[in-house]
């Protein structure tokens, strides 16, 4: 099972990126990560403080499958 490590929105004055940081185990209990970053378009640039929690999820939401399947194939490579 692959579980959330991070999510960490950077920028000086606004947010410019959120990286999303995915992490699991293989069969000999090593911890495996992928990271994806997105990065905020124009419509989207706010302070922090102005992003919710519940945005920030929803975007997490959509890149999950492609880091899922990054940590699937990350551990499968490493037996």
């Amino acid at each position: 099972m692959f579980t959330w490590k991070s999510k960490i929105c950077r920028g000086m004055d606004v947010v410019e990126t959120i990286t999303f940081t995915r992490q699991g185990t293989d069969a000999n209990n090593n911890v495996i990560t992928t990271s994806a970053v997105y990065v905020c378009g124009a419509n989207e640039e706010k302070p922090r403080s102005e992003w919710t929690q519940k945005e920030i999820d929803a975007i997490g939401e959509n890149l999950v499958a492609g880091l899922d399947e990054e940590l699937t194939n990350r551990i499968a490579e490493s037996v």
